[in-house]
């Protein structure tokens, strides 16, 4: 016949669990400090959770460390909390205490900066000085820090590019603190340039030279619906061993990326610089513009066609381009 087992055991465990269960709840419900009158204290900003739990204990505020970083993580505040100069009472919950941390407290001031497509880095720069964000010296002090990202690590730059970091500066709107900087402010935006390039592809090789056409088909193209297009001719072109011959190469030449020309004469096609397709074959050494994803996708998935010209059409005025395959044809494409 089989034995009964003993309860002395079960009625050990069950005393303890009742006993953690009113500790618990004292803890929780009891009020959370010793504070006999107000109390003001001071949290500097970039100040951690725990970090801000070590000193409301050692204001009074609260006795346990513990329980303030369990209601914190189970509220709706989490990683909310605030610097500032706070005012706490007798009467404050945990619920008081965290609500005043995360409502009440001191905001950093930020600025939204536009960074359009097909801006450089040189015009990137200006639009941050315009902004109120840092000063030249440090963003350009800026561009030759390390920074960590993946794909980076996959390029070898070139020692003839102006700026390493041309080309992956995404073009989007952020919003800033006004005392990001420069180092952090680059840091974001090519963070987001990682972020969007993973998801149009799952490799980084040849990564320079897909943003360097992309670069070149974001000054190019006007219309969306002729990137894929003109990423064609770019290829038919690089195929058959010819110059490049794009304008935009040439006034980045000129400018060092600022753009500040309107036309190209043709003297300036003797330029001599690695970056002019008029005067070097194949690609420019690098990007001459920080592209949007509209013309990275189309960079990574160039149109199949046999077009090896294309010319602005001025009857149409609509920023469309005549394609041809010919010589002859675009010669006498807009007549």
């Amino acid at each position: 016949m089989a034995k009964k087992r003993k309860s002395g055991n079960s009625g050990i465990i069950f005393a303890i669990i009742i006993i953690i269960a009113v500790l618990v709840c004292f803890l929780f419900l009891s009020s959370p400090g010793n504070l006999t009158e107000n109390k003001t204290v001071r949290i500097e900003e970039g100040t951690s959770t725990v970090e801000i739990a070590s000193i409301l204990k050692d204001n009074g505020v609260i006795s346990s460390e513990l329980v303030f970083l369990i209601k914190v993580n189970m509220s709706d505040f989490k990683g909310r909390l605030r610097f500032g100069t706070f005012e706490f009472t007798p009467d404050d919950t945990y619920n008081d205490i965290i609500r005043k941390l995360a409502l009440n407290g001191e905001k950093r001031e930020t600025v939204t900066v536009t960074i359009p497509e097909g801006y450089s880095v040189e015009k990137i720069i200006t639009r941050l000085i315009n902004s109120g964000l840092s000063n030249e010296k440090d963003l350009k002090a800026a561009l030759n820090d390390k920074y960590d990202f993946d794909f980076l690590k996959k390029i070898d730059f070139p020692d003839s590019c102006i700026y390493e970091l041309e080309g992956f500066l995404f073009p989007s709107t952020y919003e800033f603190y006004t005392d990001n900087t420069a180092h952090e402010i680059f840091e974001i935006m090519l963070s987001e340039f990682q972020k969007q390039y993973d998801s149009m592809s799952s490799s980084y090789s040849d990564i320079y030279e897909i943003i360097t056409k992309a670069s070149i088909i974001e000054r190019e193209a006007k219309l969306d619906n002729e990137r894929k297009k003109i990423a064609g001719v770019i290829e038919n072109r690089l195929k058959k061993d010819m110059l490049l011959q794009i304008d935009a190469t040439v006034i980045y030449a000129m400018t060092d990326g600022r753009y500040d020309v309107m036309r190209v004469l043709y003297e300036d096609l003797e330029t001599d610089s690695p970056y002019n397709t008029y005067k070097y074959k194949g690609l420019p050494t690098g990007p001459i513009s920080n592209p949007g994803a509209k013309s990275i996708e189309a960079a990574l998935n160039p149109e199949a066609h046999s077009y090896l010209y294309y010319r602005t059409d001025n009857k149409k005025n609509d920023g469309s381009h005549i394609f041809t395959e010919s010589f002859n044809e675009h010669k006498t494409a807009n007549k």
